[in-house]
């Protein structure tokens, strides 16, 4: 069953790339079976699967960024950002990605991409910059940054290092994490023509004095209350975000059914089906039987590499702060033992860190899921939904290969 799920997953996959239909509409009928039919799951059960945390944080994220784009908000940051830049087009996708970085040391991944992502979409549509590019300087960007020791990334490697008897400094992994994202997206914008973008004309681009009405103005002091309370006091992002949005309604700043037009139901659909599938998947012990298989292969010299792919194939599927690094972290000291002490333990840290927090670009994670919601309209969500899921396979692969030059055991 085990295999059955796995493939299932592909078929869903492969199907909906050929017929271009929304994955999701497919991932649930087949979660469904599968589930039910050749597992003897219940419905409920098949139900469970529906990722309700993550489609509650996409809503309060898109409602609160609906009402600043239906009122224009966003489109006055995103001329002001582009003004900035002036003719230099190619530079803006690195501008975004250390923009997510500086904000993400702060406040972790998940909230810098929230707040990044959708000015970044913005001035993405107004150069001609694809989606995708916009997209991977924010995700490679936030995840790149998030291993400090104030985010809550970092926080939670830092406790966990701690509870396995290392000193518990963060500086080696936020230097492996940033130049391993960093690497990740040059490669990203390479092959996603970052090279060949050029700056709109200039009738187009509309490079003119930036102005913002009283509802703009408002607007922008509810975006940084947004982010002061959800970096600073620790409140929930969707919570927060439906509050503060409410607050804006009310106050006459925005309409709320141009909000709600604003939500990519879309993407929430795509998230949802293959989330359920996915779900059926675990159950089902295929991400045990991948895992499983990779530590079968695993001898020192491929140590770090398959912890890499493990924790990558783990957190694709799950979430790399609730679940991979709680659950693969406190391994490393029994595998470094294993392999008798030609791995350090410090370098398995590294790598399933790497692998669990290179992955997120995924269409199926968080970070991919905000990237997806905070699309343009016109961009081909199918294909930027394989667009991403490829992006995330060959960012774990690329890692793992780096990991056999010894670089994962550098700076500690």
């Amino acid at each position: 069953m085990a295999t059955v799920s796995l493939i299932a997953l592909l078929v869903c996959i492969v199907v909906a790339f050929i017929k271009k239909i929304n994955a999701g509409i497919l991932a649930i009928p087949l979660a469904f079976i599968v589930g039910v039919y050749m597992m003897g799951m219940s419905s409920k059960e098949v139900i469970a699967g529906f990722p309700t945390s993550l489609v509650f944080t996409l809503l309060g994220i898109m409602f609160i960024f609906g009402i600043a784009t239906s009122n224009g908000t966003l489109d006055k940051i995103a001329e002001l950002i582009t003004n900035l830049a002036g003719s230099r087009v190619k530079l803006i996708p690195y501008v975004f990605y250390f923009f997510a970085v500086a904000v993400s040391c702060c406040v972790g991944g998940i909230i810098g991409g929230s707040l990044v992502c959708p000015i970044a979409m913005k001035v993405g549509k107004r150069e001609g910059i694809p989606d995708y590019l916009t997209g991977t300087a924010v995700i490679f960007g936030v995840q790149g940054g998030a291993m400090t020791s104030i985010a809550a990334n970092g926080i939670i490697a830092l406790g966990l290092m701690n509870e396995i008897g290392m000193d518990g400094r963060v500086l080696p992994l936020w230097l492996h994490m940033m130049l391993s994202a960093l690497i990740c997206f040059t490669v990203c914008y390479l092959v996603g023509g970052g090279l060949k973008l050029a700056p709109l004309p200039l009738q187009e681009s509309g490079h003119t004095k930036i102005t913002f009405d009283r509802k703009q103005k408002i607007t922008l002091v509810a975006l940084l209350v947004l982010i002061v309370s959800t970096a600073v006091f620790k409140t929930d992002v969707p919570l927060t975000g439906f509050t503060v949005g409410a607050i804006l309604i009310l106050l006459g700043c925005g309409d709320a059914n141009e909000a709600i037009k604003q939500i990519s139901w879309t993407t929430i659909m795509l998230l949802a089906g293959v989330s359920m599938l996915v779900n059926v998947i675990a159950v089902a012990g295929g991400i045990d039987a991948a895992s499983a298989w990779l530590a079968s292969i695993m001898t020192p010299a491929t140590a770090d590499s398959i912890m890499i792919l493990t924790g990558g194939a783990m957190s694709a599927v799950s979430s790399a702060t609730g679940v991979v690094m709680p659950t693969l972290i406190p391994t490393a000291p029994e595998i470094a033992a294993q392999m008798g002490g030609t791995v350090s333990v410090a370098s398995i840290v590294s790598s399933i860190v790497i692998g669990a927090n290179i992955v997120p670009i995924s269409p199926l994670s968080t970070m991919g899921g905000i990237a997806m919601a905070c699309s343009n309209e016109g961009t081909d969500k199918s294909k930027l939904f394989n667009s991403f899921l490829l992006s995330a396979i060959l960012a774990v692969v690329g890692c793992a290969l780096l990991a056999l030059t010894g670089f994962y055991k550098l700076f500690w």
